[in-house]
C-alpha cells in the first residue's frame, strides 16, 4: 500500500468532517436524547444477539462437519464395496473362462481321440470291397482333423488373451507399486 500524499490526506479529512456534520445534523432531527440506560440495555441485546448468532454459527459449523465425515465414511465403504464388486466379477469371469477352456480341452482330447482311433483303423477285407463306407470314414476322419486344428485355433487364441490379460494385469500391479514406492522413498 502506497502512503498518502497531502492532497489526498486533506481530502479524507474533509469527507469526515462533513460525514460527522451530516450525522450530527442528522441525529438532532431525531428529537431523541439517549440515555446512559437505554444506550447500556441496547449494547446488552446486541451482545446476547451476537452471542446467539455466534453459537448457531458454531452448530452449524459442527453439524457440516458431521455431515462432512458421514459424507467421507461413506464414500470410503462404496468404494471398498466397488472394488469388491469389480473383484468378484473378475473372478465370476475367470471361473467362466476356466470352465470354457477346461470344456474345450476335453472336446480336444475327444476329438483327438476319435482322430487316433480314425487313424489306427485298418479297414477289413469286406469294407475294402465296399468303397462307400471306407470313403465315408475317411470323409468323417478328414472332418474331425480339420474339426481339432480349428479347436487348436481357438484355443491358442484364448490362451494368448489370457496371458496377454495376465501381462497386462501384473504390469499395472508393477506400476502402482512403483509409484507406491516412489511415494515412500520421497516422503
Amino acid at each position: 500500500m502506497r502512503p498518502l500524499d497531502a492532497d489526498e490526506t486533506e481530502r479524507l479529512v474533509e469527507e469526515f468532517r462533513s460525514c460527522l456534520v451530516q450525522w450530527e445534523e442528522d441525529g438532532d432531527e431525531a428529537g431523541e436524547p439517549v440515555d446512559l440506560r437505554t444506550l447500556l440495555g441496547e449494547m446488552a441485546a446486541l451482545k446476547n444477539e451476537v452471542r446467539l448468532e455466534s453459537r448457531q454459527f458454531r452448530s452449524a459449523l459442527e453439524e457440516l462437519k458431521n455431515f462432512g465425515e458421514a459424507l467421507r465414511e461413506h464414500n470410503e465403504r462404496l468404494a471398498r464395496e466397488l472394488e469388491q464388486a469389480r473383484d468378484q466379477a473378475a473372478e465370476a469371469q475367470r471361473q467362466t473362462e476356466r470352465r470354457l477352456l477346461l470344456g474345450l480341452l476335453d472336446l480336444h482330447d475327444r476329438l483327438r481321440a476319435g482322430v487316433e482311433a480314425t487313424a489306427s483303423r485298418r479297414p477289413s477285407l469286406l469294407s475294402r470291397l465296399a468303397r462307400g463306407k471306407t470313403r465315408f470314414e475317411r470323409v468323417v476322419g478328414e472332418g474331425l482333423v480339420l474339426t481339432l486344428q480349428r479347436l487348436d485355433e481357438t484355443l491358442e487364441k484364448a490362451v494368448n488373451a489370457t496371458l496377454l490379460r495376465v501381462d497386462t494385469t501384473v504390469a499395472r500391479t508393477l506400476s502402482e507399486l512403483g509409484t507406491q514406492l516412489q511415494i515412500v522413498v520421497k516422503s
